[in-house]
């Protein structure tokens, strides 16, 4: 078990008291000169001892509780300083991740363009049982599988582009992209409009139809949505300028 300075201090103190008391009693108690010494010598010399130890005693322990005082106010202010450091660095950081939060989402608040996208995997065409007579398997509508692919976009933004890209799963080759207006991409069939609808108060979404016609692949299928959020007109509208759509 370990010491700490002021018990070794007080202890040391104590056995030094000890032995001063101890030598100054048998010191006293024989005689110098041959002769015995009278009784009230006697009784004063160990009076002055035992003062002179109690003394000791006590000066021991009082020195020793000061310096445990002192010790602890310094590891009281150690231990301050430190906190007052931690908790320094501790706002620093997290000023700092403040900062890099604001700044990365400065541009997505202010942005008035982007792109939104949205995946899917199709599976084959159901295809039911038919004679081997019957020719060239096919899909029909009934069996394609298909959905609607859709992508949120800002409730302010307006869609510009609408992009479909499909390929096989797990494969490494590159993405297959629609031309212009076609309405196939491979075996995949797209509808011939998208459809918008809200979402929450900030988001809206654009969705298209999409059919795997495919009797022995499915299909992984990328919707891409570009859109651009118009700029606040500053004028003031006039009494003959339209404010809806009309039906």
């Amino acid at each position: 078990m370990g010491l700490s300075e002021t018990i070794i201090a007080a202890i040391i103190g104590a056995i030094a008291t000890m032995g001063t008391a101890i030598f100054q009693l048998v010191r006293n108690s024989s005689p110098t000169d041959g002769r015995p010494k009278p009784k009230k010598s006697r009784m004063r010399s160990l009076v002055a001892t035992s003062a002179l130890m109690i003394g000791c005693l006590v000066g021991g322990y009082a020195w020793s509780a000061l310096r445990a005082v002192s010790a602890k106010e310094e590891l009281q202010a150690t231990m301050q300083a430190e906190f007052s450091r931690q908790f320094a660095e501790f706002a620093e950081r997290q000023k700092q991740i403040a900062s890099a939060t604001s700044a990365a989402a400065m541009p997505a608040r202010n942005a008035d363009s982007g792109a939104v996208e949205s995946l899917a995997q199709l599976p084959a065409c159901r295809i039911s049982a038919q004679s081997q007579d019957a020719g060239p398997v096919t899909c029909n509508e009934a069996g394609a599988q298909s959905i609607a692919l859709c992508a949120a976009i800002p409730a302010r933004a307006e869609a510009t582009n609408v992009r479909v890209l499909s390929r096989v799963p797990k494969s490494e080759a590159a993405w297959e992209e629609r031309a212009a207006g076609a309405p196939t991409l491979g075996s995949l069939h797209l509808g011939a409009t998208t459809t918008q609808s809200p979402i929450t108060p900030d988001l809206h979404s654009v969705c298209l139809e999409v059919a795997n016609y495919s009797v022995e692949e499915a299909l992984t299928v990328r919707l891409v949505v570009e859109y651009a959020v118009p700029k606040p007109q500053t004028g003031e509208l006039t009494a003959s300028a339209p404010t809806g759509h009309e039906l």
